[in-house]
This record gives C-alpha cells, sequence and structure tokens, in this order.
C-alpha cells in the first residue's frame, strides 16, 4: 500500500506523444518516484479518470500506453502536448519477483504495456528473462520494438503484420520445454490469461497475474473493483495476484466480471 501522499492528484503538463491513432503513449515529467513494474496511475483529463498501468519509467519520466477503448480514452489520446493531466500515484502492488532469475512474462492487448515495464526494469538486474507479447497488429507493439534484438522475445499478432500471425499461446508448450523457469508474469484479457494458465500451472510454481477491472476511485475505497469470489480489491491488493495463493480459487477469474454498475459481463 502507498503512503498517503501518493493518493492526492497532482497535475502535470504531458511534454511527449508516441504511437499511431488508436494507440498513443503519453509522457511526463513527474521527477524521481518509488515506481515498479505492475503499480498504475489513475489518470484524469478533463474530468475524465482511468487507471493506466505504468509501460515507461526512466526516474524522471513516466509513460501511460493508451488504447482507445471508449470515450475517455479516446479523448486522452486526442490530447495535445502541453495540456495538464491529473496523475494519482503510483497505485497498488507490484510484480515481486526480484528473487527469482529466469522468467517468462506474457503480455496480450493492451496487456504488454505493464510487461514491457517489467522486462526493461529486470533486464537491467541482469535477469534472464523471456518475453511473449501478442496484439492486434503491429502498430499495437512498436512502442516494444526496442526489445526485439533480444533472443528470447517473441512477438504475436492477429493478422500476421509482425511475428507470427496466432496467439501468445501458439509455441508456449515448445517455449517451456526449452526452458526451466522459475517464475512467470502475465497481463492481458482474462481469457487469454486464462487459456495460458491452464498450460503454466503444471510447469511453473511462481505465477502472478496483473488483474484489470472497473475501477471508481483507485484508493480502496469504493470497493466498485473488488473481486467476488476472495473479496479483495485490484485496486488495493492488487492489481498483482498470485495465481497459487489467490485466483487458483476464484470462480470469477476468466470467467465474467462487473461493469460500472455493478452488473455481471
Amino acid at each position: 500500500m502507498g503512503s498517503i501522499t501518493n493518493k492526492i492528484e497532482k497535475s502535470f503538463p504531458l511534454i511527449k506523444i508516441e504511437g499511431f491513432e488508436s494507440q498513443k503513449t503519453l509522457f511526463f515529467e513527474i521527477g524521481k518516484k518509488d515506481i515498479k513494474p505492475g503499480q498504475f496511475y489513475m489518470v484524469n483529463f478533463y474530468g475524465c479518470q482511468k487507471p493506466f498501468s505504468i509501460s515507461h519509467y526512466d526516474g524522471n519520466t513516466v509513460g501511460f500506453t493508451v488504447q482507445d477503448r471508449g470515450d475517455c480514452s479516446k479523448k486522452m489520446i486526442n490530447s495535445k502536448i502541453g495540456e495538464y493531466f491529473g496523475l494519482t500515484g503510483p497505485l497498488g502492488n507490484f510484480f515481486d519477483v526480484e528473487k527469482y532469475n529466469n522468467l517468462l512474462l506474457i503480455g496480450g492487448g493492451i496487456g504488454t504495456a505493464p510487461i514491457y515495464y517489467l522486462a526493461k526494469y529486470l533486464q537491467s538486474l541482469n535477469k534472464n528473462v523471456t518475453v511473449i507479447f501478442g496484439a492486434r497488429n503491429i502498430e499495437n507493439l512498436r512502442y516494444s520494438f526496442d526489445l526485439q534484438d533480444q533472443k528470447n522475445v517473441f512477438f504475436y499478432t492477429d493478422d500476421g503484420s509482425y511475428g507470427k500471425k496466432g496467439f501468445v499461446t501458439m509455441d508456449l508448450q515448445e517455449i517451456l520445454s526449452k526452458n526451466n523457469f522459475d517464475s512467470s508474469c502475465i497481463c492481458g484479457p482474462e481469457k487469454m490469461m486464462k487459456i495460458t494458465m491452464d498450460i503454466l500451472k503444471s510447469n511453473i510454481k511462481n505465477i502472478f497475474v496483473s488483474m484489470e477491472r472497473y475501477m471508481k476511485c483507485g484508493v480502496g475505497l469504493c470497493g466498485s473493483c473488488a473481486i467476488d469470489d476472495v473479496g479483495l480489491r485490484v485496486c488495493e491488493d492488487g492489481p498483482v495476484f498470485s495465481y497459487f495463493d489467490t485466483l487458483i480459487n476464484c470462480n470469477e477469474f476468466g470467467n465474467y466480471h462487473r461493469n460500472g454498475l455493478g452488473i455481471i459481463e
């Protein structure tokens, strides 16, 4: 849990934008913060607020990769340099995996964002890292291309525009057979993560999952992001959960979630 000072919104001007029409990374100069991979910020732009995982942080500038998924995110990716955003964070827990040495990281869709930051962080610690990224097309992956020179980074796209055509699970059994991973970290669409988990859970003992849920406050007050089966709040108790400690007993995982009205989807 972060300190109370992390839960007070502060305004920062947008200093850089990278990406294309339906997915952009927005950068803000925030100075030195204790930011770990897997944490997130509540990002506010003209009264429109959403949680975003951190995809970039260099000790001074933080970046959030935003995909056009509705009115709020569309407003954010159409913003201009110099416009001010409200940022509250860093919030939530993180991928606490520094004690492991040979890690498999899997990111799908916009879930590639926190996995990208985690991969960069672990590489800076000289850990052995294998990364699997999956997305709709090449444009959704361009921000991660500085990882592609590493021999153990694999890309998959739905349309075959980059890497292999297919999904992150396509070569997973083969990759597992050639490595002895002591940990795995996953983020992406929940159905994808559940299918991936069915393959991983008999091969890796330490698996960590970054969950996404509808959040109104992001600081543990409203309860809108609570997971039904276990009663944990994704914003405060997560967003990263141990699969074997928590999610293995959760019938909600990969099967349904609740929208902003609390209705099961």
